[in-house]
């Protein structure tokens, strides 16, 4: 890119997830976003003048995985139990491969339920609300992690005091951002449906 200026990076690596992210703030306005993981690289940018310049702390709880594991986990106890009430050879050669199964669902559960739950600090997007740049938590340390956060917030709060444009109109710029990141695949359709949603619902 000609004229191009990098303030910062950040480098970020999951190493359970087999995931890394890069975040890349340049000529002062503008974060490009580099993911790579098992399921491929994503790669999109953001104008900061369409951020929320407070950023939130979130987990993002993955219920499915959630309920899962508390159903095979609740199974695997109440077939421990009976084996532990009934310890003959004929209950034990009956029960132990659905106890051997339901222990190996439990723990299949728990580990697709960290990968889908990790620990963020997301900005999102101003009057949509939808989650454009999620950090991971202290990482790669604390120092850089604060660092990063620190001058994007920085920079987003100066993007967001030279802004030309009426709310009207930055509500329907930042609606067609996020139209254009839904057709890249970096959101889903229904986290577009619902940032529309509440982008409509105010009154501005």
């Amino acid at each position: 890119m000609t004229g191009k200026h990098v303030n910062r990076v950040l480098l970020q690596e999951s190493r359970f997830k087999g995931e890394i992210r890069r975040f890349e703030i340049y000529n002062d306005k503008f974060v490009k976003v580099d993911i790579h993981n098992v399921f491929g690289d994503t790669t999109y940018h953001i104008n900061m003048s369409l951020l929320e310049p407070w950023p939130v702390f979130h987990r993002q709880i993955s219920w499915p995985w959630l309920l899962a594991l508390v159903y095979f986990g609740l199974t695997t106890l109440i077939y421990g139990f009976w084996l532990w009430r009934h310890p003959d050879g004929q209950t034990l050669a009956r029960l132990l491969p659905f106890i051997v199964i339901f222990t190996l669902l439990t723990l299949g559960s728990l580990l697709m339920f960290l990968y889908r739950s990790p620990n963020v600090l997301e900005f999102r997007s101003r009057y949509g609300g939808c989650p454009l740049i999620s950090l991971l938590k202290n990482k790669p340390s604390k120092t850089e992690f604060r660092h990063f956060r620190d001058e994007l917030k920085t920079r987003v709060l100066a993007a967001s005091q030279v802004i030309a444009f009426d709310k009207r109109q930055m509500r329907s710029i930042e609606l067609q951002e996020l139209r254009r990141l839904a057709a890249q695949g970096v959101l889903d359709e229904e986290a577009f449906r619902r940032a529309r949603e509440r982008a409509m619902q105010l009154q501005i």
